[in-house]
Protein backbone atom coordinates (compact mmCIF):
# COMPACT_ATOMS: atom_id res chain seq x y z
CA UNK A 1 0.00 0.00 0.00
CA UNK A 2 1.03 3.54 -0.49
CA UNK A 3 -0.15 7.23 -1.03
CA UNK A 4 0.28 10.71 -2.03
CA UNK A 5 0.45 13.48 0.11
CA UNK A 6 1.04 17.10 -1.46
CA UNK A 7 3.30 19.51 0.42
CA UNK A 8 4.22 23.49 -0.82
CA UNK A 9 8.13 22.93 -0.20
CA UNK A 10 8.90 24.52 -3.22
CA UNK A 11 9.25 27.77 -4.85
CA UNK A 12 9.04 28.33 -8.31
CA UNK A 13 10.87 31.42 -9.18
CA UNK A 14 10.08 33.07 -13.07
CA UNK A 15 13.12 35.24 -14.45
CA UNK A 16 13.25 37.25 -17.86
CA UNK A 17 16.17 39.37 -19.01
CA UNK A 18 17.44 41.27 -22.43
CA UNK A 19 20.12 38.29 -22.75
CA UNK A 20 20.78 34.59 -21.59
CA UNK A 21 23.76 36.23 -19.45
CA UNK A 22 20.93 38.32 -17.76
CA UNK A 23 18.89 34.84 -16.77
CA UNK A 24 21.65 33.59 -14.74
CA UNK A 25 22.21 37.05 -13.18
CA UNK A 26 18.61 37.42 -12.75
CA UNK A 27 18.41 33.36 -10.61
CA UNK A 28 21.70 35.04 -8.62
CA UNK A 29 19.61 38.15 -7.44
CA UNK A 30 16.20 35.87 -6.79
CA UNK A 31 18.59 33.81 -4.39
CA UNK A 32 20.55 36.10 -2.70
CA UNK A 33 16.81 37.44 -1.55
CA UNK A 34 15.85 34.26 -0.38
CA UNK A 35 19.08 34.08 0.94
CA UNK A 36 19.62 37.41 2.29
CA UNK A 37 20.90 38.14 6.03
CA UNK A 38 20.69 42.15 5.66
CA UNK A 39 23.79 41.86 7.76
CA UNK A 40 26.95 43.49 7.32
CA UNK A 41 29.38 40.50 7.55
CA UNK A 42 33.05 39.58 6.52
CA UNK A 43 32.93 40.15 2.65
CA UNK A 44 33.79 37.04 0.32
CA UNK A 45 33.94 35.99 -2.99
CA UNK A 46 33.80 32.82 -4.76
CA UNK A 47 35.06 31.43 -8.28
CA UNK A 48 32.44 29.32 -10.50
CA UNK A 49 33.24 26.79 -12.87
CA UNK A 50 30.18 24.56 -14.54
CA UNK A 51 30.22 22.78 -17.63
CA UNK A 52 26.86 20.97 -19.20
CA UNK A 53 26.03 21.05 -22.67
CA UNK A 54 22.22 22.09 -22.26
CA UNK A 55 21.73 25.45 -21.09
CA UNK A 56 18.61 24.97 -19.46
CA UNK A 57 20.68 22.19 -16.81
CA UNK A 58 23.64 24.76 -16.72
CA UNK A 59 20.91 27.46 -15.46
CA UNK A 60 19.78 24.40 -13.19
CA UNK A 61 23.37 23.43 -11.71
CA UNK A 62 24.41 27.52 -11.32
CA UNK A 63 21.81 27.63 -9.00
CA UNK A 64 22.34 24.63 -7.05
CA UNK A 65 26.09 25.87 -6.97
CA UNK A 66 24.84 28.92 -4.74
CA UNK A 67 22.77 26.64 -2.50
CA UNK A 68 25.72 24.29 -1.98
CA UNK A 69 27.82 27.46 -1.17
CA UNK A 70 25.38 29.05 0.86
CA UNK A 71 24.97 25.26 2.80
CA UNK A 72 28.64 24.56 2.93
CA UNK A 73 30.48 27.78 2.90
CA UNK A 74 27.84 29.92 4.98
CA UNK A 75 28.26 32.38 1.74
CA UNK A 76 25.65 34.57 0.95
CA UNK A 77 25.73 35.71 -2.75
CA UNK A 78 25.34 39.62 -3.25
CA UNK A 79 26.40 40.16 -7.05
CA UNK A 80 27.94 38.81 -9.87
CA UNK A 81 31.73 40.22 -10.65
CA UNK A 82 32.82 38.71 -13.33
CA UNK A 83 30.49 36.03 -15.72
CA UNK A 84 31.59 34.47 -18.70
CA UNK A 85 28.98 32.01 -20.55
CA UNK A 86 30.49 29.99 -23.35
CA UNK A 87 29.80 27.01 -25.58
CA UNK A 88 28.57 24.55 -22.51
CA UNK A 89 30.74 26.47 -19.87
CA UNK A 90 29.88 29.00 -17.64
CA UNK A 91 32.87 31.15 -15.14
CA UNK A 92 31.99 33.60 -12.76
CA UNK A 93 32.81 35.22 -9.97
CA UNK A 94 30.77 36.05 -7.54
CA UNK A 95 30.67 38.72 -4.70
CA UNK A 96 28.78 38.26 -1.20
CA UNK A 97 29.71 38.29 2.62
CA UNK A 98 29.85 35.33 5.17
CA UNK A 99 26.92 34.28 7.07
CA UNK A 100 24.12 31.50 7.34
CA UNK A 101 21.47 31.79 4.65
CA UNK A 102 18.05 33.03 5.89
CA UNK A 103 16.06 30.72 3.96
CA UNK A 104 17.09 26.88 3.53
CA UNK A 105 16.94 26.23 -0.02
CA UNK A 106 17.69 22.47 -0.68
CA UNK A 107 18.35 22.56 -3.91
CA UNK A 108 17.01 23.15 -7.97
CA UNK A 109 14.58 20.39 -8.88
CA UNK A 110 14.04 19.55 -12.99
CA UNK A 111 10.50 19.87 -12.91
CA UNK A 112 8.98 22.52 -15.15
CA UNK A 113 12.87 23.81 -15.46
CA UNK A 114 13.14 26.42 -18.52
CA UNK A 115 15.70 28.41 -20.55
CA UNK A 116 13.92 29.95 -23.96
CA UNK A 117 14.66 32.67 -26.10
CA UNK A 118 11.04 34.04 -27.52
CA UNK A 119 10.95 37.99 -29.77
CA UNK A 120 14.64 38.53 -28.56
CA UNK A 121 13.88 37.80 -24.49
CA UNK A 122 15.15 35.80 -22.81
CA UNK A 123 12.89 33.17 -20.24
CA UNK A 124 13.51 31.02 -17.68
CA UNK A 125 11.77 29.04 -14.66
CA UNK A 126 13.66 27.33 -11.83
CA UNK A 127 12.14 25.41 -8.95
CA UNK A 128 13.52 25.51 -5.94
CA UNK A 129 12.94 22.82 -2.83
CA UNK A 130 12.57 24.25 0.63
Amino acid sequence: MHRFIEHTGEVQVELEAASEEGIFEAALEAFAELASTDCDRAPASHRIELATPDRALLLADWVNELVYLAEVADFVPEAIRAFELAGDRLLATVEGHRDHPRQLVKAVTLHDLELTEVDGRWHGRVVLDV
